[in-house]
């Protein structure tokens, strides 16, 4: 039986990456080739029929996205038209989501839905010029509006995504391409890259998963290389803050005519930008001149402390967050942001001061009690780590990586029973979960129940061939029944995968 020590040190980290396994065999003579020939031209023909049907979904996807989409035209005070966007439907009471900058310094503005109806837009509901984001109210008879899901959920890198806006006035078009990367800025949100392309006119247009729902709005791109084409998360969409009043676009614009606030968060949206794109160095310039023109915004301080991060200038970075904190004591994301930094840097005393000062101020803050409670696990305070995702579980019942942390605690203070437990209550939420699956066969192992601990072996590589923590196991069990040459094939496997526990396992084969 191998012990929970050997086995849970090599695999206790979450969502390693699944990877499609392929058995190749080698097969001779004139007859295979025969059907080597025959195969391929099966796999053709699958190939035309996959990607005639991908582009059929693709088509009624886009169909049913189309009628949610708007064109935004914005006027000066003369009247004349100063800008054009996208904006598209996010309730059935015609609230309208597009870019802060599309209607920024603007005095009306209108939208031209897909069946060339023209209605108003009435009032400026919520919005976010740190985010790019801005909620407006249209005038439009309800049975007109037809909307779009909005997901809560940040989009994975390598996930389809389709565009629908009005790039260069061209209404309703479409592009679609991939999630190319994910970044996060505190205090500013989850922004992403994508191979959709997007032109000037695409500005507030949605971007929508396969699903049909909108994980991002279009939002800027850098001209200067290709392909460079980012987004908003739609997390940011939920966030924004419902004004106290409403406003017509006139008098949203003559309140907003103090320039240090607007000169502060268009400083910090450039700054963003170039964070994103990985230039801390230039973001940092911008978010330095935020921070000088308006030392109270939050934002400025928020991106700044995040650049000197990116710059692993620890002190510097402290420095900036504090400041972010003085301006709005109150605010907990700003004790979160400087609880995850301090986390990451490994004050974990200090990290634990922030993140329950966070709680103190919102007791429904998850994600404080989630890293509150991966602390406490890595410090060894495992008592202090139950608790905290069992707060987290009461917030939130279906948080299987609250209930899957739960059993690496009671696992590691030898609390099996109650382990086994909280592992099979995470894999009840979420059948396909490897890591839970793998952990309960260790302790499996711990309860010396040898054929238990197999199957949850086998059940983990049944879900992700490629798990490599699996494969040692499996070795190991194998050894201990005196059989190396099943050990060995073991190993074979590891080498392609993870060359440090396949040369573990080699080690024990022939000690």
């Amino acid at each position: 039986m191998a012990s929970f020590e050997s086995l849970l040190q090599i695999y206790l980290i979450l969502l390693l990456p699944v990877k499609e396994n392929r058995v190749i065999s080698l097969i001779n003579g004139l007859a295979m080739k025969l059907k080597i020939q025959t195969y391929l031209t099966i796999m053709v023909a699958m190939a035309i029929s996959t990607s005639a049907m991908a582009a059929g979904n693709l088509t009624e996807l886009v169909k049913s996205i189309q009628p949610a989409v708007a064109t935004v035209v914005a006027y000066d005070v003369n009247n004349n038209v100063a800008n054009i966007g996208t904006g598209f439907f996010v309730n059935k009471y015609g609230h309208l989501i597009t870019n802060h900058h599309v209607l920024a310094g603007k005095f009306g503005a209108e939208i031209r839905i897909a069946d060339g109806s023209t209605y108003r837009i009435r009032t400026v509901v919520a919005e976010s010029q740190e985010t790019d984001l801005i909620k407006v109210s249209v005038d439009i008879p309800m049975e007109k509006v037809r909307w779009l899901h909005v997901s809560n959920e940040v989009p994975p890198v390598a996930q389809q995504v389709v565009v629908v806006g009005s790039p260069m006035g061209l209404e309703q078009s479409v592009s679609d391409g991939i999630i190319s990367s994910v970044r996060e800025i505190p205090g500013l949100g989850t922004f992403f890259q994508m191979s959709a392309p997007i032109s000037p006119g695409s500005s507030g247009s949605p971007v929508v998963n396969m699903k049909g729902k909108v994980v991002g709005v279009a939002s800027f791109q850098f001209l200067r290389g290709q392909n460079l084409n980012f987004a908003v998360a739609s997390k940011s969409i939920r966030d924004l803050k419902i004004k106290a009043s409403a406003q017509s676009i006139s008098e949203w614009t003559f309140s907003s005519s103090d320039q240090k606030p607007r000169l502060a968060a268009e400083l910090c949206r450039k700054g963003s930008s170039f964070s994103i794109n990985g230039q801390d160095q230039k973001a940092l310039q911008y978010f330095k001149l935020a921070t000088e023109n308006d030392p109270g915004s939050t934002t400025a301080w928020y991106g700044l402390g995040y650049c000197y991060a990116g710059k692993n200038s620890h002190t510097e970075a402290i420095a900036a967050y504090k400041q972010a904190i003085k301006t709005n004591p109150t605010n907990e994301e700003s004790h979160y942001h400087i609880g995850n930094y301090y986390s990451k840097i490994g004050r974990y005393d200090e990290a634990i001061e922030s993140f329950e000062q966070v709680v103190a101020l919102n007791p429904e803050f998850e994600a404080a009690y989630f890293n509150l409670g991966m602390i406490y696990n890595k410090m060894g305070r495992y008592d202090q780590g139950r608790q905290a995702f069992e707060s987290v579980i009461r917030i939130n019942p279906q948080a299987q990586n609250a209930y899957y942390n739960i059993g690496v605690a009671y696992t590691r203070t030898g609390q099996y029973d109650l382990a086994v437990m909280a592992y099979k209550k995470a894999i009840d939420i979420h059948p396909e979960f490897p890591e839970a699956i793998f952990n309960l066969g260790v302790v499996y192992g711990e309860l010396g129940n040898a054929t238990d601990e197999m199957s949850a072996y086998k059940m983990a590589l049944r879900i992700n061939p490629d798990f490599a923590p699996a494969h040692f196991a499996i070795g190991q069990a194998y050894l201990e029944q005196g059989d190396k040459v099943a050990a060995l094939e073991q190993y074979k496997i590891l080498r392609k995968l993870d060359n440090a526990l396949a040369e573990k396992l080699f080690e024990k084969i022939y000690q």
